[in-house]
């Protein structure tokens, strides 16, 4: 006897699951050895200025001019002093003959004291840290205030004219400095900062 088919068909054996496809192991390392390079050359490039870009975006060099234009109502013109009003007179130094040379300190005197004199250059004022901080100012002989007025970038001392100025730093009690400051366009810093350490008599 033959047997009857019967309604379900015959098992089949189970067809195997394909393995997934494995990335090389040398793939995640290139990649991360890409993404460290463009991370150190990001740092590098936004620490160093470089003028030569793909961009060629150069932002010009603002180079401060002196100031002409006139002060704010209240606010002492450019070289003027914090001390007189402009209702007393003579409340601007006049400028002398610029001086010649390098910055240096010139030293003279003898047995009966030495008189140390520092030249500096500036295009623009001065900013004096005093010690101490209340010694007062004298520019051509005329008081401009406090050294402590002008001890901050913001409260520089603005030259009125291109010259020479005689810069004293006085305190009763205290050996004197004296400072011989150029005003000229064409001098290295725009700002002159004198330091002025007075020692007790």
């Amino acid at each position: 006897m033959t047997e009857e088919p019967s309604g379900t068909p015959p098992e089949r054996p189970p067809h195997p699951h394909p393995d997934p496809a494995i990335m090389p192991r040398w793939v995640p390392v290139v990649i991360g050895l890409v993404l460290v390079t463009i991370a150190v050359l990001a740092v590098i490039t936004g620490i160093r200025f470089r003028g030569n870009t793909l961009v060629g975006i150069v932002k010009p060099r603002q180079t401060a001019s002196r100031a002409t234009a006139p002060a704010p109502p209240g606010e002492p013109e450019p070289g003027a002093s914090r001390v007189f009003s402009n209702d007393e007179g003579g409340h601007v130094p006049a400028a002398n003959e610029p001086v010649s040379g390098e910055s240096r300190a010139e030293v003279s005197g003898g047995a009966g004291g030495v008189n140390a004199v520092v030249r500096m250059w500036a295009r623009r004022g001065m900013m004096i840290t005093a010690t101490p901080p209340d010694a007062l100012v004298y520019v051509n002989d005329l008081q401009i205030g406090e050294a402590r007025q002008f001890d901050t970038e913001d409260e520089i001392y603005d030259f009125a004219a291109t010259g020479s100025y005689t810069v004293k730093v006085l305190a009763p009690g205290y050996r004197g400095r004296q400072y011989v400051v150029t005003a000229a366009d064409e001098a290295t810093d725009e700002i002159a900062h004198i330091v002025a350490k007075l020692a007790k008599e």
